[in-house]
């Protein structure tokens, strides 16, 4: 149901007039509806209404009038109410040759105001002398241009009246005199007075000499206009002026073109013009009144409009891309020549669109098109266009809306580009990436369980001291062996240098620093010796202090190894034993980590160089050929450029996927609302954008991998984030907890082992149950990438993660109704 006019707050009030506005039906107006009108005009309206003095706004090109109680008597009863909502040279067009260049210079910035000024007004039947003390103001809009205008008058006729008539009929003549002559000589406006047969100038306002004429006024005033500019003989304005003042007609003229003799050089003008006759009070003629508007820019703008839709139709016929061009409904304005020549089809109506588009593609196509229409959303999709010899190939299809001033689409323009062999190329690289996913899949399988053995070896084992270090000495992993051997905690231990261990004598050496420098220069360091426990006691410990380097081998850390020899015998040989169980595993883990770095390689280089070159020629051909180029061509490469984009976007996350199990993997107990918040910071954009609310109901520490975790709870969220209902607020919940294995409903879970339980459940559009687990295999999708980007392989990745973690993840929806992924990662 439409809202009325007097729901605004800004028609509030105003007596008689008030109720009128609000009673107006304004869709019917040039105004349109009061609930489109803007700001500027809104507040205007309301200072009018609320004034009791006789206040006037004439809005926009077409100068549509609103006016309040105390301007009815200037109307008169001739011209309200018929004048509320029309056009003011409508109403006053007895006086627009007066008042017309007013209202023309306040829309130009120049406010104008005169005292006592008569206009012979027809507001009762007939033609009667009124004056006026009036000022016309621009009212500028938000973006600082002018809307409209605003007039403000007082009647003054009957105090003119009581003026004798012999003195006022003096003054009238003396004033409307002066007042014409300021008039002409102020108006923003070219204008100009000549008198008699012979044309000779009596006045030339100064924009008609600066902007035109280039002359002083001393140099024209008082001679005659085709002596100054005899040019004007040889084209038809001296014919024209010699017609309006034999026959006293008004002739007008709009984009007139006219040559303006400069020191021997013709000067081009596009002018729009008026001759208009003086008359005297005998109504005799006595010259002629000449207003000219320089046009020129707006008609030269025209041209090379003009000229750039030339050379655009040009292009089309030049480049292998099938363009077309509709009106804002979908109907075909233009389609390129290409067209015919590919398909032997001129397109113009449905019939030849399904004789040239395939059919299992056309209904789908036919789809996207209408949204795109309804929506205004950039049409995109892929279907197969039949040649002229039958053959279908494939062809991306693009298509923009055009936008005038005020955001409304005006027309589109797109393009069919054939994309047959990168479609063939895309089908052979999914297969070889199909193939060696399968192969990483059963790679990082024995890699999992090889970890998962390891993992288990160092933190159960209570027989050894293994711990972390940083490169600078400093614990940053404390097993249940260290706590029994050297006494301390994980939580008392954990940030200081493993120089505590040492007795000082060793310090005072700097013992712990010499055989760090031996690991780092010789890659590992032993040496058996006194240690401190914590209570002060002594034991004889043998120690392996190992430097961990990253890919670049770089030093980034060491691991030490600590074994109590007080029995030593039994401790050697367990410690060999452990020994040459970490020296297989190492050595496999780095078997491993060669096989997998180096199809990182080939991933990061091979398939990535084909993209640099296409990115790299597709600027270079922006950079130098840029002028050349149309706004269409522009726009094609820009485009190139992003498809090549998401084609790495593909590649880097299918390295990310494949690097999860070969990262270095450093447990640390971390606060999950931290991580939270981390991932809110780096979504921002994205939340406030979708307007999302993230609550992060509780929250618990847990022994994670911090930056793998991180990219989890990114890619869970960001999912909730892009697979939302647009139509519901998003609402994404994170929780996490300690819970039983025995009172969770998993039978994967060990009962007795306690789990760090994390959910994640949002309000988007959901899926269907069955693909709960499909969901976490390599390139699966449930929707079309036109509906929503994406890869594919966020969620795999995610999986993997919290194998990493020896956990599970489960994933349960309902489609339209949301998601809740459940991550169980064991405590310890």
């Amino acid at each position: 149901m439409n809202r009325t006019n007097k729901e605004h707050y800004f028609l509030a009030g105003g007596g008689k007039m008030g109720e009128l506005i609000r009673t107006k039906d304004w869709s019917k107006t040039v105004l349109g509806d009061p609930e489109t009108w803007p700001p500027s005009l809104c507040t205007m309206v309301a200072v009018m209404l609320s004034n009791p003095f006789g206040m006037y706004i004439a809005w926009g090109d077409n100068y549509t009038q609103l006016y309040n109680d105390g301007y009815l008597p200037i109307l008169g009863s001739a011209k309200h109410p018929d004048a509320l909502g029309i056009s003011a040279e409508q109403t006053f067009s007895e006086i627009w040759d007066i008042i017309g260049p007013m209202f023309a210079g306040a829309m130009e910035g120049t406010p104008v105001g005169f005292l006592n000024f008569m206009l012979p007004l027809n507001r009762n039947g007939f033609i009667e002398e009124c004056y006026f003390d009036f000022s016309y103001s621009p009212i500028r809009k938000e973006d600082g241009t002018v809307g409209g205008v605003l007039v403000t008058a007082i009647e003054t006729t009957e105090t003119i009246r009581d003026i004798t008539d012999e003195k006022k009929h003096q003054q009238e003549l003396e004033l409307s005199e002066k007042r014409f002559r300021t008039l002409v000589m102020e108006s923003p406006v070219p204008k100009a007075i000549v008198k008699g047969k012979d044309m000779v100038i009596e006045i030339a306002n100064a924009v008609l000499l600066k902007n035109i004429w280039k002359k002083k006024e001393s140099d024209v005033q008082g001679k005659k206009l085709f002596k100054i500019f005899p040019e004007l003989r040889k084209q038809k304005y001296a014919q024209l002026l010699e017609q309006v003042y034999e026959t006293g007609n008004v002739y007008a003229e709009s984009e007139s073109l006219l040559y303006i003799n400069r020191n021997g050089k013709n000067h081009e003008y596009y002018i729009d013009f008026e001759y208009a006759p003086q008359r005297e009070s005998d109504n005799t003629i006595s010259g002629i009144k000449i207003t000219l508007i320089d046009v020129t820019e707006k008609v030269q703008a025209r041209k090379k409009i003009e000229e750039s839709e030339k050379r655009f139709r040009s292009l089309t016929e030049s480049i292998p891309q099938l363009i077309w061009e509709t009106d804002e409904k979908g109907n075909l304005l233009f389609a390129s020549g290409k067209w015919f020549e590919y398909t032997g089809i001129e397109p113009s109506g449905e019939a030849e669109w399904r004789a040239m588009i395939h059919p299992d593609d056309f209904d789908e196509n036919a789809k996207i098109w209408s949204h795109s229409l309804a929506t205004g959303a950039a049409y995109r999709c892929d279907v197969r266009v039949k040649r002229k010899d039958g053959n279908y190939r494939w062809h991306a299809v693009i298509g923009e809306p055009v936008l005038d001033i005020d955001n409304t689409i005006i027309k589109w323009v797109g393009a069919f580009t054939d994309i047959h062999t990168e479609k063939a190329f895309t089908h052979e690289l999914e297969q070889q990436v199909a193939a060696r996913t399968k192969e990483l899949s059963l790679m990082n399988e024995s890699l999992q369980k090889s970890e998962e053995r390891y993992h288990l070896m160092v933190e159960e084992v209570q027989d050894y001291a293994i711990l972390y270090l940083n490169h600078e000495g400093i614990v940053e992993n404390w097993n249940l062996g260290a706590e029994k051997i050297k006494g301390y905690k994980a939580e008392e231990i954990i940030g200081k240098n493993f120089s505590n261990f040492y007795t000082e004598s060793d310090r005072n050496s700097n013992l712990p620093q010499k055989l760090l420098n031996i690991a780092i220069e010789k890659g590992k360091a032993t040496q058996e010796g006194w240690r401190v426990r914590k209570d002060g006691s002594l034991f004889w410990a043998s120690v392996v202090i190992t430097a961990v380097h990253n890919k670049k081998g770089q030093v980034i850390g060491f691991s030490k190894v600590t074994h109590d020899l007080t029995e030593k015998k039994k401790a050697d040989d367990k410690l060999k034993l452990n020994a040459l169980e970490l020296e297989q595993k190492n050595a496999e883990l780095e078997k491993m980590n060669q096989e997998l770095q180096s199809f990182a390689y080939i991933s990061s280089h091979d398939l990535q160089e084909p993209l640099r070159k296409i990115q790299t020629f597709a600027t270079l051909i922006l950079e130098k050929e840029f002028e050349n180029l149309s706004d269409n061509g522009k726009d094609k490469f820009q485009r190139m450029q992003n498809a090549a984009k998401r084609m790495q976007t593909l590649i880097n996350d299918l390295l990310s996927y494949s690097r999860t199990n070969i990262q270095e993997r450093i447990f640390e107990k971390t606060d999950l609302s931290k991580i939270v918040d981390e991932v809110k910071d780096d979504l921002q954009e994205e939340i406030e954008q979708k307007n999302a609310t993230i609550e992060n109901c509780e929250s618990c520490e847990a022994n994670i991998i911090p930056f793998q975790f991180r990219q989890l709870l990114y890619n869970l969220i960001s999912n909730s984030l892009k697979f939302s209902n647009p139509e519901t607020p998003v609402v994404i919940k994170i929780s996490s907890k300690i819970v039983k294995g025995a009172a969770l409903e998993n039978k994967k879970l060990e009962k007795d082992t306690n789990y760090c339980h994390i959910q994640i459940k949002d309000n988007g559009i959901g899926f269907e149950q069955q693909y709960s687990s499909k969901i976490f295999e390599v390139f699966q999708r449930l929707h079309g990438k036109l509906d929503y980007t994406g890869t594919g392989i966020g969620l795999a990745i995610v999986k993997k993660i919290v194998d990493n973690h020896n956990g599970i993840i489960t994933a349960t929806g309902e489609k339209n109704k949301g998601a809740t992924f459940d991550i169980y990662i064991p405590v310890r």
